[in-house]
């Protein structure tokens, strides 16, 4: 098992790719902390449970805009499990609206989640991974942080600042053996995208793509275990794409 006794927090993880990476992760030997929003997390704790050993899962609650939730999955995952090796900041919200019609509030929101809450978590997190000399922080990025996005700019511009964490944090925090990387989701067939798109949509999508087809959220998974793995202890600052080859 490539993650055997590794703890990793994974933020976003009751549905979706979140959920997808933390059944990989439990599958591969890891001890996960799975959180979300408040009347998800139990559904997810009980689906995972049904298929891996339930003191292998610990599920928090998790506001990513706010730094006392982030501090307190943090202190919950050392109480629980003494030590944090992978983060992976997967939380995240997205919306299509003309630019012209976006608010003050809708643009400082995609911020506080997708952006502010990265940076808040690896603030938190680092100076474990630091004592410990060893550590490994994923982000979860998009196709449109490269590309940009029709009706997507609040969107595409987080992504593009979460891609610039990455890289700068992997500078930082490189000399203390911690690894930061991200991976670029393409289409991805998740609650999110089938709330922000319609079938219209994800027909061009899917005939943008060579592979003709939108992803399943277990596909993206591989990356992130890669990512966590002692098979990319020479891989930092890198945004890996999982798009299919979409062209854009």
């Amino acid at each position: 098992m490539k993650l055997e006794n590794k703890v990793a927090i994974i933020t976003g993880s009751t549905k979706g790719i979140g959920y997808a990476i933390a059944d990989l992760y439990l599958k591969e030997g890891a001890k996960v902390v799975v959180t979300g929003l408040k009347d998800e997390v139990p559904q997810a704790l009980k689906t995972l449970e049904e298929s891996h050993n339930s003191e292998n899962i610990l599920g928090i609650e998790l506001d990513v805009t706010s730094t006392e939730s982030i501090k307190n999955v943090v202190e919950k995952t050392i109480e629980k499990f003494g030590k944090i090796d992978i983060l992976i900041n997967n939380a995240g919200i997205t919306a299509a609206k003309p630019l012209i019609q976006t608010t003050d509030e809708e643009m400082e929101r995609m911020f506080q989640i997708n952006t502010f809450g990265v940076f808040k978590f690896i603030r938190e997190v680092a100076p474990y991974m630091i004592e410990q000399k060893s550590g490994s922080i994923i982000n979860t990025s998009s196709m449109v942080a490269n590309y940009g996005g029709m009706m997507q700019t609040p969107y595409a511009s987080s992504k593009f600042a979460v891609n610039g964490i990455t890289k700068s944090c992997a500078k930082e925090l490189g000399r203390h053996n911690i690894r930061v990387n991200a991976v670029a989701p393409g289409a991805v067939m998740t609650d999110m995208t089938k709330d922000s798109t319609d079938e219209k949509t994800r027909g061009m999508l899917s005939q943008l793509t060579p592979l003709g087809r939108i992803a399943n959220p277990s596909e993206l998974a591989g990356a992130y275990l890669y990512l966590g793995s002692d098979d990319s202890t020479f891989t930092n600052g890198t945004i890996i794409q999982v798009d299919g080859g979409i062209v854009i």
